[in-house]
């Protein structure tokens, strides 16, 4: 009932615009004609014995002045109900902030424990005074806030209390609802608190444009663990953005998830959904699926390219592992070719690395120089003092730079 009432108050506001905006179109039109038929029906303009002599632009600045009253009303009203709005939120806030200093704060914090009379007398007070969606709003948000940042019996209460004040109907219409901050606000409860029975309606809102909405929604799903493997994500059938990208790692990282299905993110159709993949098997050491990775190197996406090479260089435990990043260097993209001569300067393999490093002071541009020079400074020092009196003057001038950093 109350997700009906609240698509009624969006839908209303939209009609109201939609019909004023006709109206205003319609009267420009009615008021130059004498009369209008529409159908059967036929409208006379009563009005109109009084503007058939006058100038055409008399009879625009006339209407437009006409418009501008209709509009001064408009404005008044909105202002008098932005004002009554405003005034019952601050009236609502006083009384919240008395609840939660006398009420909410000693329940939750004081060591004594309450008789149940007491309990619930406390619980009826605060039931009158949630009667609002704001009031309502602002006790879910403050209750999420203690329960995501305590543990042990103060986070318990705060779940008893949530489920005391029946919490479904605004949250289940809340995520229902067509406006953005409500689902938001419904998510955020839903994730914190960990609440059941609303995971398909969550997949979908994951399938939304929106990427706000699109981002929480997932991070909902990840709280809730409902999806562990994280095959959700590539049957989404979406792009993943960036941002998207980070959000899911960090809270795989801090949630600790490990039932991830790396395979079936990592051949994803999606560049990004593989990014993603590639990017949880290289933070998560899964040394097991460097072949898939591998089969992303030189991927015609730029991005994915360059995190299959990251991957790679973060894996890297043998001498094909470093034989192959030197060998694709040239397919790398910049950030990865510097990671790639970091992660061979910093293998065993002390001969063979630094005959690569010679090779990129000797062949690539100033950033690789700057990097394989300052490797080989730890490395090499005879390649050094080689490149001080090289002929070309761009690795000179690289090696008196990283030289003059390092005095």
């Amino acid at each position: 009932m109350k997700t009906l009432i609240i698509y009624i108050r969006y839908w209303l506001l939209r009609i109201f615009y939609i019909s004023l905006a006709i109206f205003i179109l319609f009267g420009s039109y009615y008021y130059a004609n004498p009369e209008i038929t529409i159908g059967n029906y036929i409208i006379h303009n009563p009005l109109y014995a009084n503007l058939e002599n006058i100038p055409a632009w008399l009879y625009a600045v006339d209407y437009f002045i006409f418009i501008f009253l209709v509009g001064i009303v408009l404005v008044f009203s909105w202002i008098l109900y932005y004002n009554a709005n405003k005034r019952h939120k601050e009236k609502t806030n006083k009384q919240y902030m008395h609840l939660f200093v006398t009420n909410l704060f000693s329940y939750l914090f004081m060591v004594e424990k309450f008789t149940e009379k007491e309990k619930k007398a406390k619980l009826k007070t605060l039931k009158k005074a949630l009667r609002s969606d704001h009031a309502r709003r602002l006790f879910i948000n403050t209750l999420r806030q203690i329960h995501a940042q305590t543990i042990g019996p103060v986070s318990d209460k705060t779940l008893r209390l949530m489920r005391s004040v029946k919490y479904d109907d605004l949250i289940r219409s809340y995520i229902n609802s067509p406006y953005l901050r409500h689902k938001i606000f419904a998510l955020k409860v839903i994730s914190d608190f960990k609440l059941e029975g609303f995971e398909k309606r969550i997949l979908k809102l994951a399938k939304r444009r929106n990427n706000v909405l699109r981002s929480e929604a997932i991070v909902t799903l990840l709280n809730l663990k409902v999806y562990e493997d994280l095959k959700f994500i590539e049957k989404l059938k979406t792009t993943l953005t960036l941002w998207d990208i980070n959000i899911i790692v960090k809270t795989v990282q801090e949630l600790n998830i490990k039932n991830i299905d790396y395979k079936s993110l990592i051949i994803s159709d999606y560049p990004n959904v593989s990014m993603l993949g590639i990017m949880l098997a290289k933070f998560n050491k899964q040394y097991i699926f460097k072949d898939l990775i591998l089969t992303r190197i030189g991927d015609s996406d730029g991005l994915l390219n360059e995190e299959a090479f990251l991957a790679l260089t973060a894996l890297a435990e043998s001498k094909d592992d470093y034989k192959y990043l030197v060998d694709n260097f040239d397919v790398a993209t910049e950030k990865a070719q510097l990671e790639i001569i970091r992660t061979v300067a910093n293998s065993a393999e002390q001969e063979e690395a630094v005959k690569f490093l010679n090779w990129v002071v000797e062949n690539k541009h100033h950033k690789q120089k700057i990097e394989a020079l300052t490797k080989l400074l730890d490395l090499d020092l005879d390649s050094i003092n080689r490149f001080k009196k090289s002929e070309n003057k761009l690795i000179r001038k690289s090696c008196l730079q990283i030289l003059d950093i390092n005095i």
